[in-house]
């Protein structure tokens, strides 16, 4: 499943947000009724159901009981995961914890990626796209990174 576009919502006093409504067509679709939702890189990742179970197969075969760094990851990764159903409303619930770590305001922007969507605080994004277009295509092993990804 491949998500396009970039959205701004709000959040509601609960901590709702809602959902694209592409998004939840593909995930209708695609028999995908749930979402799990996670902490990672200042912003919360969410996968369709199907997809973050096969994240968890990987990361189950790939966890090493004396690596503790890559403990700290799976730790830090599938321990801040939640399954969560958008409502009738297309909406979903964030819990506290994920908006405290992705410090989400009110204005949100979520931003389609090729097997997920990204949940991102609007500041904060604005501020990431800012250092990505000022910095970004002027550091040569960025675009040689780029470059490989055949675009």
């Amino acid at each position: 499943m491949i998500f396009r576009g970039r959205y701004e919502y709000t959040i509601d006093p609960k901590g709702r947000v809602n959902i694209p409504s592409r998004f939840r067509e593909q995930l209708t679709e695609a028999g995908q009724e749930s979402i799990v939702i996670t902490n990672y890189s200042g912003c919360i990742y969410a996968y369709p159901s199907a997809e973050w179970e096969r994240i968890e197969e990987k990361l189950a075969s790939k966890v090493s009981s004396v690596n503790r760094k890559k403990n700290a990851f799976v730790r830090f990764f599938a321990g801040g995961a939640v399954e969560v159903t958008p409502d009738k409303q297309g909406r979903i619930l964030i819990p506290p914890s994920l908006r405290s770590y992705a410090e989400l305001g009110r204005d949100v922007v979520i931003l389609g990626m090729p097997n997920r969507f990204e949940i991102w605080d609007r500041e904060r994004w604005d501020v990431e796209v800012g250092r990505f277009e000022k910095e970004g295509f002027e550091d040569p092993e960025l675009a040689r990174e780029i470059d490989s990804l055949g675009i």
